[in-house]
């Protein structure tokens, strides 16, 4: 289990939400299943499966989640009970609260990281594959 990405989670397609990029949504979110987050959301989160914020989602808020994967932009409050990943094109201002957390080279984060119970935090760094592959090939 040691440095393994979050995949999307076999979920039935009637517990997967997405909010699109062309929506803006102020409000709450509170559900069993997973949100994919295209577009702009202000306010509280709280699901129990994965958040997912896309490279043109943002987020402004409190989220609650059992995994997230960040693409897009937050601002606010982050807690999640199992992993968080953070890609290159994540951008967060805000505190996050977590058992484990990846970053990626590039990824943006202003505010503080803490784990659960106190253990100490040891991030996951990785490169993007397919930024890896670009860049491979440009050195042959």
């Amino acid at each position: 289990m040691q440095n393994q990405r979050i995949t999307d989670t076999v979920i039935p397609m009637e517990q997967k939400n997405v909010i699109t990029p062309s929506t803006i949504i102020n409000g709450e979110i509170q559900g069993q299943g997973d949100l994919n987050l295209e577009g702009q959301f202000i306010g509280n989160i709280s699901i129990k499966g994965l958040l997912f914020i896309g490279k043109a989602g943002s987020f402004k808020g409190e989220a609650t989640a059992e995994n997230m994967i960040l693409e897009g932009r937050v601002e606010g409050m982050i807690k999640v009970t199992a992993k968080i990943e953070i890609r290159f094109s994540g951008s967060l201002q805000g505190n996050i609260f977590c058992q484990k957390i990846a970053i990626a080279e590039g990824a943006f984060i202003d505010g503080e990281i803490r784990t659960r119970k106190g253990k100490s935090l040891a991030p996951e760094y990785f490169e993007e594959k397919r930024k890896g592959l670009l860049s491979a090939k440009t050195k042959k």
